[in-house]
């Protein structure tokens, strides 16, 4: 699945939401540990260009190709250009997976994990993100790292999590240097290791990570510095990032305060179904007339 992101129900925390929005009542998104997988549905790992007739796939399959078969797979799990069935794509998954590719292995533990096609199976699901890392998949082994968290398939264990989230984050997937961070944030005294790694998944596009690092900021009143890394994490089309920076423009925190603007990413985060963004953008809406002043808040502190 290409790096698409699903967070899951647990207790670990960044920071408190910036502002309050009790009222809307937070998504688990903006709360909890990062996966590969995108909320509601999985969405398997995108292999290469699938755009060679199903019938060549198939020659190349046969003939031993792994990726060939993981392409398959992924054709027959997604429903492109064929029809969707999870049974083949099982079966293409499982050949390209016992040729060793990594993707293969990754997109067949999703069918355990999820029960597509098969019976769900969080034991099955372990085992096959484990070899999907042990082949230097990185998204097989953030994947298995949640499985730690949640205790899937596993028992429970932080300890193991934070190791398959350094060696994703080694392998340059931006979820696993985020989990790692949402790891270091539950000690003050690993404060700069959380940074550490914020900072690295934003680097690798990591939108979660971006806004984080905005938060830092802003927590720090480094307003012009927060306002970059939001704005970075609604250019990756992260909805919080968008709604962020609207808060910043219309509290005017260190910026001119500009309810257009504003409007203009709560509305944003709204298109990308963040529904504190459309809370707030009908806020603004229902607001008579329009107003700039400059904040007194604007200052070098800010930079």
């Amino acid at each position: 699945m290409k790096k698409l992101l699903l967070l899951v129900v647990l207790t670990f925390e960044l920071y408190a939401p910036y502002p309050s929005y009790d009222k809307y009542g937070i998504s688990p998104y903006e709360k909890n540990i990062l996966r590969n997988i995108r909320l509601g549905a999985t969405v398997p790992e995108l292999i290469g260009a699938t755009s060679l007739p199903v019938s060549e796939l198939k020659s190349s399959c046969n003939l031993n190709d792994g990726v060939g078969c993981a392409k398959l797979g992924y054709l027959y799990h997604t429903g492109q250009i064929v029809k969707q069935d999870f049974t083949k794509a099982k079966e293409y998954y499982s050949k390209s997976c016992n040729m060793n590719v990594g993707v293969g292995c990754n997109n067949l533990g999703e069918l355990y994990e999820f029960g597509e096609g098969v019976k769900q199976d969080y034991s099955e699901a372990r085992k096959y993100y484990a070899k999907a890392c042990h082949d230097y998949y990185s998204i097989g082994c953030t994947n298995l790292g949640v499985l730690y968290i949640e205790g899937k398939g596993v028992k429970e264990d932080s300890s193991e999590a934070k190791k398959y989230f350094t060696k994703a984050c080694n392998l340059n997937d931006g979820a696993g240097c985020t989990n790692l961070s949402v790891l270091y944030s539950k000690k003050p005294s690993d404060s700069s290791e959380m940074e550490k790694y914020t900072s690295t998944a934003c680097e690798l596009n990591d939108g979660m990570a971006c806004w984080k690092l905005g938060d830092l900021y802003h927590t720090k009143q480094k307003y012009l510095k927060a306002k970059r890394y939001f704005n970075r994490a609604c250019e990756l089309s992260d909805s919080i990032g968008c709604r962020k920076l609207g808060d910043l423009y219309y509290e005017g925190n260190g910026l001119v305060q500009d309810y257009s603007e504003a409007k203009k990413y709560y509305i944003k985060a709204c298109d990308l179904n963040d529904s504190v963004g459309c809370e707030q953008y009908k806020q603004l809406e229902e607001e008579e007339g329009f107003s700039i002043s400059i904040s007194p808040n604007a200052n070098k502190q800010s930079e």
